[in-house]
């Protein structure tokens, strides 16, 4: 029943994936500085300090409106012994500042957008050395004199964004947004030169991370993180941008290993004798795009059999074409219902734009029809191919017997090799007919012999004539005598057949 309450700065980070969807977000606005100054004031008020409401305005915009770097920076510059807070000693120290990461929609917000005109503080010093100014490092390796000389606003913008981003943690993520995101604001050069010099900062940003990481020349990492703030000077501007996360390196990457993986199915199906005259790179620039054209012939929708002589063989043609390079159609079932035909592997997804017109499709009735004549010339090679393998066998000669007189015995033989199922087929249908012209024989194995209807009166006169005798005396010759003598010699008649046969 104890809730475990979490802080984060960015909820966006990938350690926090899982939780989120657990968790019940709650999001807390930045402290207004206006409100933060107030505050600042009560507690420098009650500790002894003296600070003026502008120096403590400094101190918000150099800390970033964060309460308890603030508070650290004011219990320091006590401890130090200073009763009266100057802007001068706020922008000197760097106890305030602390390394902070911001998020990747924070990065892009204040690369593209310029910051908000700020006023000059009370008692500010414009004359500081720019070392001073600069959150890190600043000049150092540029030499002595090189940090003497005090920065514009422009070169306080271009320190910040490269601060920015080298603290950052994920470049390989800022560029990609800034790539995706920078052709969508509002450019002011009608002429496009900014979009081409940045172009070349992104191919450049390129080389340094091949260099670098194939080349194991780590040292030019440290320029990786001027891209960032060469984008800020080339696209800065004071409207709010619209910024999304990037996807476009994830869909090509998706995009290309989808064409890959099609191109080597294709490949692989190809018969040898068209695969030996072509390659990869040739079939998808020169071979396909043709190809398409060449699998949507004219053909009426109907019977085969009401072809002319040039419309079959335009259709063996193209059953031909089809199956040297592996393609035939498939059913489908769409989403609504619906059943449809497509080609099978899908090669219009390599040879086509997508902004280019889409070509007139095959009806349902002809792609049936070719794909079912695809199937039927399958059979068709199948069986060629296994009446050709026969007669060689046959040719070359039989199997030879084995050497050992007891091979038939003991040792296995050499077995026949396993039949398709047209062959079994065949061959279900050759003993099945040999099965009707072989005489009918009994559970023994003697050969059964059908008897007339009527059998002859020699065979049973004998049997006959006793049985009349004895039920004659009885019964006389009337009428009922006479139906119960058919009868009684029916029964014989298949008593003796039965006996026969056993």
């Amino acid at each position: 029943m104890r809730p475990v309450i979490c802080i984060c700065n960015d909820q966006f980070a990938p350690s926090l994936r899982q939780l989120k969807q657990q968790a019940f977000l709650l999001h807390f606005p930045p402290t207004l500085p206006s409100r933060l100054v107030q505050r600042l004031q009560e507690i420098s008020l009650r500790q002894g300090l003296q600070a003026d409401p502008g120096v403590l305005a400094a101190l918000c915009e150099k800390t970033d409106n964060d309460i308890r770097a603030c508070i650290n920076t004011l219990q320091f510059l006590h401890g130090q012994g200073q009763r009266e807070l100057s802007v001068r000693a706020v922008q000197t120290t760097q106890v305030g500042v602390k390394d902070q990461r911001k998020g990747l929609f924070s990065v892009w917000q204040e690369v593209f957008q310029l910051p908000r005109a700020q006023r000059r503080r009370v008692g500010q010093d414009p004359t500081l050395p720019t070392h001073m100014l600069l959150l890190g490092d600043g000049l150092t390796g540029w030499g002595p004199h090189a940090a003497e000389a005090p920065l514009t606003m422009a070169a306080q913008r271009f320190y910040h964004i490269l601060h920015v981003a080298a603290s950052t943690g994920e470049h390989e993520k800022v560029v990609q947004g800034l790539f995706d995101n920078f052709l969508r604001l509002r450019l002011r050069d009608s002429s496009l030169g900014t979009v081409c010099v940045a172009l070349d900062w992104l191919a450049f940003e390129d080389l340094l991370g091949q260099a670098a990481h194939h080349g194991q020349s780590f040292q030019l990492l440290r320029y990786r993180p001027f891209l960032p703030a060469v984008f800020h000077l080339l696209f800065a501007s004071s409207h709010v941008p619209r910024i999304a996360f990037p996807s476009s390196q994830q869909e090509a990457q998706n995009r290309t290993s989808r064409v890959q993986n099609l191109i080597q199915t294709l490949v692989s199906g190809i018969t040898p004798a068209t695969r030996s005259q072509t390659s990869p790179q040739a079939l998808v620039l020169d071979t396909l795009c043709l190809l398409l054209d060449i699998l949507v012939p004219k053909l009426r929708p109907v019977s085969t059999q009401l072809y002319s002589t040039r419309e079959k063989q335009q259709l063996a043609s193209l059953v031909g074409t089809m199956l040297a390079y592996s393609l035939t159609y498939r059913q489908e079932r769409t989403p609504d219902g619906q059943y449809v035909y497509r080609l099978e592997p899908n090669v219009e997804e390599v040879c086509r734009f997508p902004e280019l017109p889409a070509r007139k499709p095959l009806t349902y009735q002809a792609k049936q029809l070719i794909a079912h004549e695809i199937e039927v010339e399958k059979m068709r090679r199948a069986e060629a191919l296994a009446r050709d393998r026969d007669s060689s066998q046959q040719v070359d000669g039989r199997p030879s017997k084995p050497e050992n007189p007891q091979g038939d015995a003991g040792g296995k033989g050499i077995q026949p090799p396993t039949p398709r199922s047209h062959e079994q087929w065949l061959e279900r249908i050759l003993k099945r007919a040999a099965q009707e012209d072989q005489a009918e024989r009994d559970f023994f194995g003697r050969v059964v012999v059908r008897r007339a209807a009527a059998l002859s009166t020699k065979d049973t006169a004998p049997e006959v004539d006793a049985a009349e005798r004895r039920m004659g005396t009885a019964v006389g010759r009337s009428d009922v005598w006479f139906r119960f003598k058919e009868g009684v010699s029916n029964a014989v008649r298949r008593s003796l057949h039965i006996r026969d046969l056993l």
